[in-house]
């Protein structure tokens, strides 16, 4: 996908069939095939249902999410683009805390949608930003100490965390780092980021970078 601002991407895809259209063109290069038998005896079905295509041949339904990623979630395809360029242009990651707030889904879902995109980069050698090989990784807390703060400053929210920034990141052995600013270090949230920037087949430490 070409590098757009923000602006530009809302009005190149500013619907469900915008983004439709675009994962066509990605797949088919404008002739439709069936993914289950790859025959080019297509017809559209009317109003698209029950998915938009049926094979001649075969005879079975499909649509361009069948066969791919996209055919394991029921989000629509303007969110699964979205999520797409919203990756692609964070120049350090985006944590899926912050996808879920800007798509309006919950975390769960953000984490798989990142899941599943770096999952088809990989597949397709589409993206070579992750780290991989052997990985250390680790998290730190950024900030002064509450108890040297003054009392209007605190914010009593615990001890280790409190009033800090969160601060986790992951170095490559052969020097390459990449470090992001999240909201907690629970599982959820150091899975998310740790399938967003290693590759599947590498080994990684927890310790000091």
């Amino acid at each position: 996908m070409e590098i757009l601002s923000l602006y530009q991407f809302m009005q190149k895809f500013p619907s469900e069939e915008s983004a439709r259209s675009f994962f066509e063109e990605k797949r088919w290069h404008g002739k439709t095939n069936c993914p289950h038998c790859g025959s080019l005896e297509v017809s559209a079905c009317k109003d698209q249902k029950p998915m938009p295509y049926r094979c001649k041949d075969c005879r079975k339904h499909f649509s361009v999410r069948t066969g791919t990623v996209l055919a394991e979630s029921l989000l629509p395809l303007h969110k699964w683009l979205m999520a797409i360029y919203m990756m692609t242009t964070a120049r350090k990651g985006i944590p899926s805390t912050q996808m879920a707030r800007e798509l309006g889904i919950t975390q769960k879902s953000a984490w798989f949608l990142a899941q599943r995109i770096r999952e088809a980069w990989l597949k397709s050698g589409g993206n070579n930003s992750n780290l991989t090989d052997e990985i250390e990784i680790d998290e730190t807390f950024i900030g002064g100490k509450e108890k040297n703060k003054h009392a209007d400053k605190k914010l009593h929210q615990g001890r280790r965390s409190s009033g800090k920034a969160i601060v986790v990141g992951a170095k490559q052995r052969q020097g390459k780092v990449i470090a992001q600013h999240v909201q907690s270090v629970d599982a959820q949230t150091l899975k998310g980021f740790i399938c967003q920037n290693i590759t599947v087949d590498s080994h990684c430490i927890h310790g000091r970078l």
